[in-house]
């Protein structure tokens, strides 16, 4: 099983939403979590919306820092864009998946955003595909 930990600036939206996704529907193949670098109070209510849209529910979930995983080893560290926010992981394979940020995006937008972490998951038990994304 794959460790990957999904890393935006505040741990809002687009990490939280690989994050949940991906233990939801890749659970037999990838261990995720997310975190942000410089973390929101709370999880955008959008983020938790379309989750629920596509049928993912979940107890409370909250942004944490990156900082709290430093000691922790990643079989990859997937960043979401955040070009210099985004923390270095020694010994990490790091992808940059550059997704735009959803925030002040309407609903449907929102959702295609959710949408490309949802594609079937890929064949080959050592690799995940994520929305077209392949781990």
């Amino acid at each position: 099983m794959l460790n990957v930990l999904f890393v935006c600036v505040e741990n809002a939206c687009r990490s939280q939403l690989a994050e949940q996704i991906s233990n939801r529907i890749y659970g037999n193949k990838i261990f995720a979590q997310s975190a942000g670098s410089q973390p929101a109070k709370t999880v955008n209510p959008k983020a938790i919306d379309s989750l629920k849209r596509i049928g993912i529910i979940f107890d409370e979930i909250q942004p944490k820092n990156v900082t709290n995983f430093s000691n922790e080893r990643f079989d990859y560290v997937v960043t979401m864009g955040c070009g210099d926010e985004c923390p270095f992981f020694p010994n990490t394979k790091t992808l940059d998946w550059k997704i735009p940020d959803p925030k002040h995006m309407n609903d449907d937008d929102f959702d295609n955003i959710c949408l490309l972490y949802t594609s079937d998951a890929a064949d080959d038990m050592q690799c995940v595909d994520l929305g077209g994304r392949r781990i």
